[in-house]
């Protein structure tokens, strides 16, 4: 009891710490972003599973439009994973060896970098610990309920990440190539399990049906087989900062060990089998040049039960446990964090412009920008929303034929939706097969952007009448927005 109080309060403290560290920051233009999709809740989005956006816009709910308001929930999720490392830990090893691994994982580079920005990586980490965690006592108790506890949290990472999808799977194998787990399938447990995280995955794919499958049409099988061996340095370069230079041998020693005694260990087996995959996961998506740090926080994160159980000096563990504390120290103090876009200062700015060059309440000034993360910052700073029309977002991002971002799939201010029917009285034009109609046509719209004069696109100087540029507005962080004023929208021509 007492280890287990000492843990608790270690946790609290570090919980603590975490947001004070975030509480001085400013909300950074990924972080908005996230934010504006969150606030129209959804299974999914442009760029994956909904629920990193989701909890980032609750947290920007709770707490304001700052860094520790977007990333309020994840010192939270980091004290989840670390509770679900020891109860997974805790029946194996015993409570010294849970808290050991518990401290451990707070100590590594990557899950305080998770902790500190709102990304799926630490989600995705708890919910795999705590799927190992019930699967465990599943297997040993042949439990109904925590069957469905690893079912749970196997759903609850699929709408994080489709990183989730090999929870299941790993679990598969170990049953299969154990004689003493295999009758488990003639049992009902395993079956009621796989049943949640297959209704998450059937609800995903019913959004991207739905919405052109933009989660799957990025790339060809040819991309998807194609691995570039020479990015292999970066990859470890990589993982030497994630894991620390002290802990990442100790971690491969200990899943090699366990990989040479998988055959006659079944609970070696049992932990090893999702860590490799999880760290194949992790090699695969680095030697494609894809983001790799949420598979490979999963894969330390699952060999840590590996190491807690080799029998390693106590002079040798307080060496690693001091390397890994100090690493970690070093990289938070050399962090930069990323400029804010937008302040409240200068979207009020903003809105004294657009209120001055608003004559007609009826046809009010709209508001674009540059890009997404730049439309997203705005959005969140801006207090009057009246104008906007319901459903779309408060700020528009440039037209564009090329979707890259959620603004693609909300309604856009260069779309024409089909106009009221006539009456039947009325003649019709036999040469029209329906009449379409653009609420946006002939109004003005204020152009928020860093480009100058000269380099403006031509979705802007091709489908206004005339445009000038109003003002000049020098963010916190020295960059100068434009604010240029684009009269009489008449959608590019064709």
């Amino acid at each position: 009891m007492k280890t287990r109080g000492l843990l608790f309060f270690a946790l609290a403290l570090l919980t603590l710490l975490r947001w004070m560290w975030l509480a001085p920051q400013e909300l950074a233009p990924s972080e908005a972003y996230l934010a504006l999709c969150g606030h129209t809740p959804s299974v999914a989005y442009f760029e994956g599973p909904g629920a990193t956006a989701i909890c980032v816009a609750l947290g920007t709910k709770w707490a304001g439009a700052t860094a520790l308001g977007a990333t309020l929930l994840w010192p939270v999720f980091a004290v989840f994973a670390t509770l679900a490392l020891y109860f997974l830990v805790a029946p194996l090893t015993g409570r010294l060896g849970a808290t050991v691994a518990a401290l451990l994982l707070n100590l590594l580079p990557a899950f305080n970098a998770a902790a500190l920005q709102p990304t799926c990586a630490l989600p995705l980490t708890m919910f795999s610990l705590g799927f190992a965690a019930c699967a465990w006592r599943a297997l040993a108790t042949s439990s109904i309920a925590w069957w469905l506890g690893a079912g749970a949290c196997a759903a609850g990472g699929l709408l994080f990440d489709y990183l989730a999808w090999f929870f299941l799977p790993a679990l598969l194998v170990v049953m299969l190539t154990s004689h003493r787990w295999r009758p488990q399938f003639l049992e009902p447990g395993f079956w009621l399990a796989a049943l949640l995280p297959f209704a998450a995955l059937a609800w995903l794919i019913v959004w991207n049906a739905e919405h052109g499958w933009v989660h799957f049409i990025g790339g060809t099988w040819q991309t998807a087989t194609t691995l570039d061996l020479r990015r292999a340095p970066q990859a470890l370069a990589a993982a030497i900062w994630g894991a620390s230079p002290f802990l990442l041998p100790a971690l491969a020693a200990a899943l090699w060990f366990a990989l040479r005694e998988i055959r006659h260990a079944r609970l070696g087996k049992f932990l090893a089998v999702p860590a490799l995959f999880a760290a194949l996961i992790a090699a695969y998506l680095a030697l494609q040049d894809s983001p790799a740090g949420a598979a490979g926080l999963l894969a330390a994160a699952l060999v840590l039960p590996l190491f807690v159980r080799l029998p390693i000096p106590q002079p040798l563990l307080l060496a690693l446990f001091l390397g890994t504390a100090l690493w970690t120290a070093g990289g938070l103090a050399l962090r930069q964090n990323s400029p804010p876009i937008a302040t409240a200062e200068v979207m009020r700015e903003i809105e004294a412009l657009r209120g001055t060059q608003t004559t007609d309440p009826a046809a009010p000034v709209f508001l674009v920008a540059h890009n997404a993360a730049l439309a997203s910052a705005l959005a969140l700073q801006l207090t009057d929303t009246s104008f906007v029309p319901a459903g779309h977002p408060p700020v528009y991002v440039v037209e564009s034929p090329y979707a890259d971002s959620q603004f693609a799939l909300w309604p856009r201010y260069d779309q024409f939706i089909e106009a009221a029917k006539p009456m039947a009285e009325e003649a019709q034009d036999p040469f029209t097969e329906q009449d379409g109609t653009n609420p946006f046509l002939w109004r003005s719209a204020l152009y928020i952007t860093p480009q100058k004069p000269d380099n403006l696109p031509q979705a802007i100087t091709a489908a206004f009448a005339h445009h000038r540029l109003l003002a000049e507005i020098t963010t916190p962080s020295g960059e100068i927005l434009r604010v240029y004023l684009c009269a009489e929208y008449e959608t590019l021509p064709l």
